[in-house]
C-alpha cells in the first residue's frame, strides 16, 4: 500500500483502447431484490446454467436516471496468470535463449482491446535477465511476458499475491520495471523508483486501482518495510481509497489475492472482508484471485465482488509431468469479467450491467480458450460445455454470460 494516500503525478498515461458504444437497450432490468434492503447483499448459489434470454441484468438503482451526456466505460478483468514451467517450455524458442508468449493469449485478445480499461492479475515475478529462471514453489519467470501482457490489450496489471517475495526485493523491482517498459500500470508491490496504485483516465473517468493480498509465501506481512507488498489491511485500503478519492478518483477498484484453494465457496473470512470494504463509500468494486478456480460473487451496497476469477494461464491440474493431485479440473477454468459503468444523475459511476466470458487453458499449447467462440476441432466440444458450465454454476445469475464477442 502507498505510503501516502495522495494520487501520484508521476502516473503514466493509460494506452487508449478502440471502444465502442454498446447497445443498452433494456440494460436497465433491475432484479427485484434489489429494490428490497433485506436483500441487498447477495451470494452466487450453485445453480443451472441461465441462458441469456433469462439472465438477470443488474443495475445500480440510482444508475435509472441518468444525464443524457452521461460518461461511461467498459471494464474487463481476467483470472491468473501463473507461469509454470511447462508454460513457459511452450512459450521457448527453438534456441532455447528467447520466450514468446503472445501466441497464449490470442484468443482473448478481441476482449481485452475492445475494452475501455484492461485489468490483469500477474502471480509470478518477472526475471530481470532471464538468466536465474526458477518454476514452483519460487517462481521467476521469463521477462517476454510482459510484452505479450502489453501486446493481449491490457493497461495494468495487479500484482500483490502470495509470490510477490519470491525473488526478494531485486524481484519486485525487475517485474515492475518490465511491465512499466510494456507501457502497463501496476498496483500492489513498490520500489524506491514506483508507487503502489495505479491511476488511469478512462474517457474522461478518473479511475484508480488498489491491489492487496492476504497471503505472502515464507513470510508474514505485513512487509518490512511495510511499503514493498500491499497486505489485506482493511482500514488502511479504505484510507487509501478515501485519500484517491478526495484528489480526484471517481471509481475506485480492490484487486485481493486471497483464498482457499481450490474451493469455489467464500469463506466467511472472504464474505466479512467483502461487506466491510463495499460498505465503505469510496471503494466501487472488489475483485479477487488466489483460488485458482472460479469463486461466488457477492453483491452487496448494490456494488459487486467478484471474489474469484479463476486460472487464467497456469498449468494445473498437471499432467504426468508434474501432476497437482489436489488441484481439480476446474483449475483449468477462468474468466474474463465484462462490467459497462455509467455516471448517474448525481455524477457517480457506477455498474450498470455485469457480465463474463467463460475462459479455459488448452494445455496441448497453452493456449486460453474463449470458450463459446473457439472453432478449434481439437478440443473436445463436451469438454469446454463441461467447464463452461462449472463456471456458470458459481457465478451465474448475478453475473451474465456474455453471448458475443465485443465489437461483433
Amino acid at each position: 500500500m502507498t505510503s501516502s494516500s495522495k494520487i501520484p503525478d508521476n502516473e503514466r498515461r493509460v494506452t487508449w483502447r478502440l471502444s465502442q458504444l454498446l447497445v443498452l437497450g433494456a440494460f436497465f432490468v433491475l432484479v427485484s431484490s434489489f429494490w428490497n434492503s433485506e436483500k441487498s447483499e447477495q451470494t452466487a448459489q450453485v445453480d443451472p446454467p441461465v441462458t441469456s434470454e433469462n439472465s438477470t441484468t443488474t443495475a445500480a438503482s440510482d444508475a435509472i436516471n441518468k444525464p443524457d451526456d452521461a460518461r461511461s466505460f467498459t471494464f474487463a478483468a481476467s483470472g491468473e496468470i501463473l507461469v509454470h514451467e511447462f508454460v513457459a517450455d511452450a512459450a521457448r524458442s527453438s534456441d532455447g535463449n528467447s520466450w514468446d508468449f503472445m501466441y497464449m493469449f490470442e484468443s482473448v485478445q478481441q476482449v481485452l482491446v475492445s475494452a475501455d480499461l484492461s485489468i490483469c492479475h500477474l502471480e509470478t515475478p518477472l526475471s530481470e535477465n532471464n538468466s536465474s529462471l526458477s518454476y514452483y514453489p519460487n517462481f521467476e519467470v521469463p521477462y517476454e511476458l510482459a510484452d505479450a501482457i502489453s501486446s493481449a490489450g491490457y493497461d495494468g496489471c495487479s500484482v500483490a499475491s502470495n509470490h510477490s517475495l519470491d525473488t526478494g526485493i531485486d524481484g519486485i523491482s525487475s517485474t515492475l520495471g518490465h511491465l512499466q517498459d510494456a507501457g502497463i500500470q501496476t498496483a500492489g508491490m513498490r520500489d524506491e523508483d514506483r508507487h503502489s496504485s495505479s491511476l488511469f483516465e478512462v474517457n474522461g473517468i478518473t479511475v484508480t486501482h488498489l491491489s492487496v493480498t492476504d497471503t505472502l509465501n515464507g513470510s508474514s506481512l505485513p512487509t518490512r518495510p511495510p511499503w514493498l507488498v500491499s497486505d489485506l489491511d482493511i482500514g488502511r485500503i479504505i484510507l487509501d481509497a478515501q485519500g484517491m478519492r478526495s484528489s480526484g478518483a471517481e471509481f475506485v477498484i480492490v484487486s485481493v489475492h486471497w483464498g482457499e484453494e481450490y474451493i469455489s465457496d467464500l469463506s466467511d473470512h472472504q464474505q466479512e472482508t467483502v461487506k466491510a470494504l463495499l460498505d465503505s463509500e469510496h471503494i466501487d468494486l472488489v475483485i479477487g484471485h488466489g483460488t485458482h478456480v472460479p469463486q461466488s460473487v457477492i453483491v452487496h451496497n448494490e456494488k459487486y465482488a467478484v471474489a474469484g476469477l479463476g486460472n487464467f494461464l497456469s498449468n494445473q491440474p498437471g499432467d504426468e509431468r508434474r501432476r497437482c493431485n489436489e488441484c481439480p479440473p476446474a483449475t483449468q477454468d477462468g474468466m474474463i469479467l465484462w462490467l459497462e459503468m455509467e455516471e448517474n444523475e448525481e455524477g457517480k459511476i457506477v455498474v450498470v450491467q455485469a457480465s463474463y466470458y467463460p475462459t479455459w487453458v488448452d494445455r496441448t499449447n497453452y493456449e486460453i480458450v474463449l470458450l463459446d467462440f473457439h472453432e478449434s476441432s481439437d478440443i473436445s466440444s463436451e469438454t469446454l460445455l463441461v467447464s463452461a458450465e462449472r463456471t456458470a454454476n458459481v457465478v451465474e445469475p448475478l453475473l451474465k454470460r456474455a453471448t458475443s464477442l465485443p465489437g461483433d
